[in-house]
């Protein structure tokens, strides 16, 4: 009897094991399948008349799992006269014929069915869902709009309220028939969640700064879309952290931080904003997205925080400055100077594309700054006509005689040849990622992407000069009879107007326009600012941002210049210029470097004219100029460029029969005035000097 019971006791645990434990207990088996909730996707139908359409049903535990498979569900409708649904939860907007095929529209009369509200009900396990279905009219047009006085924008975190009206078109009616109350709940979405949300009751929330789209959509139609404006920012006060101070001095090696502080243009503030932080000497002082502050090297620089679409304030189209509230438009912060002391060690790469005997030239020579004596040539693949560093002196660009070359200074070599890519390398976009090279042989100008290896070509005839906004967001191109904006983000447009020659300031807000006078431009919105008289080709600014030097036909232009950026777009300028005369043996200036201590700018290269026998220099103080005189002066000027630290110039000089070709190093800090301290012998004419940033 006992061995009886044992053995039924094990047959009865073997056979609820799924149940529950022989120990007793409850069941957990029993739990997970035992049906708790049921849900119905959707939630809601609009349906015009002699629709078709389905939703699913989950029927799920005490611990929200869904039970599969699904148990038996059993539909019913409220209404079978006007909505039918058949076994399988497939839903008509009228009447399903007897093989559930063709969903009819009207009744058994002939008469179209009306506009209704029907319940659909799924049941499984003693459980209802029931699904409103709308049954109506076709929906022919959908109506957004905001309050009947809308505000200006919408600050960070505040709402607006949009409503939407739906309308079907009645044959031999000319007005169309509001319907809104005959199609249920509609479904709202905005066209950037960045900007703005908006929930279930067209009840929009401002995000972040920019302009979009609201828009109602039921029965698979999408309304005409209002426009929410999320409050633009008016100004960004950047600052050290802690302090209100935007200024500071430190030796190379230690750290700041900054702090943007941005304000809506209703006087709000904003937060999280997609700011882009950037240094206009990122080897003096470089910046993170999160404001943190290196100083690698020593310095002069500029470091601004901006609002740039589409990263910030974004809008498109006709949304942009919407109403005239800037949604869509660039806004810049107050520039912070930091000035880094120490000294720089660098190396000064020098080459040309030919020799004085008028042979190609294939050498470039590294010249340590320390020991200024020329280091051991490195054979390029082709003869250079160009070269351009990275901001970051981690790259260089040259333009050559069998394509671009890209440069590791790290190692002395070339790593790459894009043969494909011709012309003159202009400029290199603050972070590295985007190279502007011309070809005026060809009237074609590429712009390389260093990440992707890749190049845009555009068809544009005679660029001459380019330059990148130190944020990275735009670059200008010139042609002396046309002018060309280029964004990583839109492409490239022409603008109106000419110019010859182009610099942005380093507060990023403005960029300075040559040709037979100086134009000023609102890097925000394209518009022009004041500028200055004076032609003037090759344009420089000063580290700091408070002077644009520029040298033409005329000589020197100086332009002392002002920028406030208080009230969005465009920003407030204000200049003051000077100009000066080159000496007699400059013929039509090519290329100037001006000192990160804001002292001078070097006229380094022109064409025509005669022998130099000294380096031309503007003193910003005053205005005054001068020669450095050279030691064993030879031809012209070709080509030169300064020591971060502003302690050293490079100059490369033509051979004067037997005289040079030289790279003369001129010490700016020697007692009794700049010297030319060393003069550096090459083979080939130095038509490039490049000093390696750092």
């Amino acid at each position: 009897m006992r061995l009886y019971l044992v053995t039924r006791m094990l047959l009865l645990c073997g056979a609820a094991a799924v149940l529950a434990s022989c120990g007793g207990g409850s069941s957990s088996s029993s739990t997970s399948n035992t049906p708790a909730t049921i849900t119905a996707t959707p939630s809601s139908l609009s349906l015009t008349h002699g629709d078709v359409a389905g939703f699913s049903v989950s029927v799920a535990n005490s611990s929200g799992t869904a039970i599969t498979p699904t148990p038996t569900v059993t539909y019913t409708s409220a209404n079978p006269a006007l909505v039918t649904v058949t076994s399988a939860g497939l839903i008509c907007a009228g009447v399903f014929d007897s093989n559930n095929i063709v969903c009819q529209t009207k009744d058994s009369s002939g008469n179209p069915l009306p506009d209704q509200v029907v319940n659909v009900t799924a049941t499984s396990g003693g459980l209802t869902a029931t699904v409103p279905v709308y049954v109506h009219r076709h929906v022919d047009n959908i109506i957004v709009s905001g309050p009947a006085n809308p505000p200006v924008c919408v600050s960070q975190n505040q709402t607006e309220q949009f409503t939407a009206r739906v309308f079907t078109n009645v044959p031999g009616n000319p007005q169309p028939v509001d319907i809104t109350a005959n199609v249920g709940p509609l479904t709202w979405s905005t066209g950037s969640g960045t900007v703005a949300t908006v929930d279930s009751n067209g009840v929009a929330t401002s995000r972040q700064p920019g302009a979009t789209t609201v828009v109602a959509s039921v029965a698979n139609t999408t309304g005409t879309p209002a426009v929410v404006v999320a409050c633009p920012p008016k100004t960004i006060s950047l600052h050290l952290t802690g302090v209100t101070d935007t200024t500071f001095s430190v030796a190379t090696g230690t750290t700041e931080t900054l702090v943007a502080d941005v304000t809506d243009i209703l006087g709000q503030p904003i937060t999280g904003a997609s700011l882009t932080f950037s240094s206009y000497i990122p080897t003096a002082a470089a910046i993170t997205s999160a404001g943190a502050v290196t100083t690698p090297g020593a310095g002069v620089t500029t470091l601004i925080a901006s609002c740039v679409p589409p990263g910030c304030n974004q809008a498109s189209g006709p949304n942009v400055n919407f109403n005239g509230t800037g949604a869509g438009l660039a806004v810049y912060s107050n520039p912070v100077i930091g000035t880094v002391t120490g000294t720089t060690a660098t190396t000064i790469y020098v080459t040309g594309s030919d020799k004085p005997d008028s042979t190609a030239n294939t050498s470039l020579i590294p010249i340590d700054s320390a020991a200024n004596t020329a280091g051991t040539a490195i054979t390029l693949p082709g003869s250079p006509n160009s070269m351009v560093f990275s901001r970051a002196g981690s790259k260089a660009y040259l333009g050559s005689s069998v394509g671009m070359l890209i440069f590791d200074p790290g190692t002395n070599t070339v790593t790459a040849t894009a043969s494909g890519i011709t012309g003159v390398v202009l400029t290199v976009s603050n972070d590295g990622n985007k190279v502007v090279i011309s070809d005026t042989s060809a009237g074609k100008v590429f712009v390389f992407d260093a990440v992707a290896n890749t190049a845009q070509t555009f068809d544009l005839a005679g660029v001459t000069n380019a330059d990148f906004d130190s944020d990275n967001s735009k670059a200008y191109f010139t042609s002396g009879s046309a002018l060309y904006e280029y964004s990583p983000s839109t492409g490239l447009k022409t603008l109106s107007g000419a110019a010859d020659g182009v610099a942005f300031t380093p507060q990023g807000a403005v960029a300075y326009l040559g040709g037979s006078s100086i134009l000023g431009l609102a890097v925000c919105n394209d518009s022009p600012l004041p500028g200055a008289a004076g032609a003037a080709n090759i344009l420089a600014p000063m580290p700091d941002g408070t002077h644009m030097v520029g040298v033409g036909s005329g000589g020197w232009t100086d332009v002392s210049y002002s920028v406030v950026n208080s009230n969005g777009c465009p920003p407030t300028t204000s200049n003051t210029g000077r100009n000066a005369a080159l000496p007699a043996f400059v013929g039509t200036p090519t290329s100037i470097a001006v000192a990160s201590d804001d002292s001078n700018a070097f006229l380094t290269g022109y064409s025509g004219g005669s022998a130099a026998t000294g380096v031309p220099f503007y003193h910003f103080a005053d205005g005054t100029t001068g020669t450095i005189a050279l030691v064993n002066p030879g031809g012209v000027l070709f080509s030169g460029g300064l020591t971060q630290d502003a302690h050293s110039l490079y100059v490369g000089t033509a051979a004067n029969g037997s005289t040079g070709p030289f790279v003369h190093r001129i010490d700016l800090t020697a007692t009794g005035g700049p010297t030319d301290a060393n003069q550096i012998s090459v083979t080939f004419n130095p038509r490039i000097v490049v000093v390696r940033p750092k």
